[in-house]
């Protein structure tokens, strides 16, 4: 799980390897994770039902008979019976004061997981919730990297317009700016985009500088 986050391989990776974990090293047959927050229709949607139940509340829920609950959640009992499943418990992924989803480890016979299991399932649900944080933090940073140097790109070839418009007109970068930015607003386009034109050449600058005067 941990490797998924530095090879940057998204939050299925660190769910496929929660739940492979889980069956393999609990005496669960199958096990679901619940991420809210992620829309995705490999995920099952909120429902009624222990997932549900344990991220909004933050604590394990345990269920050794599930038949016992249909009252309780009807559309959630009537989905795992007719899966086989007869019992059920949940874990919330959670992280500090910050919960991101639950897991939930499903059985066929009724019975409930030991304190030690559920401790080991805890253990293992709040690793994954750590790289389900650092992956979301990743992708946050990586993409406010991406605004900040687009800004910057801009920034850079607006002053590169400003420049060039000052000297082919013969006045100060200010007015050249005030030009360029009238331009830009006349044309309906983004100013950038008319600075990358400047740029380039595939903008008559001569033209429209001629247009307003001095």
């Amino acid at each position: 799980m941990t490797a998924s986050v530095a090879e940057d391989q998204g939050p299925d990776r660190v769910v496929d390897t929660l739940s492979s974990e889980c069956v393999r090293l609990l005496p669960i047959d199958s096990a679901e994770v619940f991420l809210p927050g992620l829309k995705s229709e490999r995920y099952p949607a909120a429902e009624a039902g222990p997932a549900l139940e344990s991220f909004e509340t933050g604590s394990g829920v345990a269920v050794d008979d599930l038949s016992a609950e249909v009252t309780r959640w009807p559309g959630y009992v009537a989905r795992m019976a007719g899966l086989g499943f007869a019992a059920v418990s949940a874990l919330p992924l959670r992280a500090m004061e910050e919960t991101v989803g639950a897991v939930t480890f499903l059985s066929t016979e009724t019975a409930v997981l030991s304190a030690e299991d559920r401790r080991l399932g805890q253990a293992l649900a709040d690793v994954a919730t750590l790289c389900l944080i650092q992956q979301r933090e990743l992708r946050h940073y990586r993409t406010l990297s991406e605004q900040l140097q687009t800004a910057l790109d801009s920034r850079v070839i607006i002053e590169q317009a400003k420049g060039m418009l000052a000297e082919r007109a013969g006045v100060g970068v200010s007015k050249a700016f005030q030009r360029l930015r009238a331009f830009a607003r006349s044309t309906n386009r983004k100013l950038s985009d008319v600075a990358h034109g400047v740029v380039d050449g595939t903008v008559d600058s001569e033209e429209f500088l001629r247009s307003r005067g001095g």
